[in-house]
């Protein structure tokens, strides 16, 4: 069985694991790479001008696990629905790609 978290030696934590956990761990790291996805992306002819300004999509991820990762940003009040659409319509495509990263095996 797997030890509990030791400090790194350069920063972070460390944690030992055997085959299985590790095993594990990487399916579901994968898996949730493949499910955040890297969003819309712009076809192989499209202006690279334009995909930096492309806007993301202005309504929550059906999925129950996406829409935890992609939250909306304004909770609650009148204008809650409206500014969560144009906020993540701006920052969603640049999450997906950082998200990514930040989980890659």
């Amino acid at each position: 069985m797997s030890g509990p978290f030791k400090p790194a030696p350069h920063g972070g934590a460390a944690l030992a694991l055997d085959a299985v956990e590790a095993s594990i761990l990487r399916s579901l790291t994968v898996q949730m790479l493949e499910m955040i996805g890297p969003g819309d992306e712009p076809g192989p002819d499209a202006d690279p001008l334009a995909g930096l300004f492309a806007s993301g999509p202005s309504e929550a991820p059906q999925d129950p696990a996406l829409a935890r990762l992609f939250p909306d940003a304004y909770g609650e009040g009148p204008d809650a629905a409206e500014n969560s659409a144009e906020f993540r319509r701006f920052t969603e495509n640049d999450l997906r790609p950082a998200s990514a990263t930040t989980a890659s095996p």
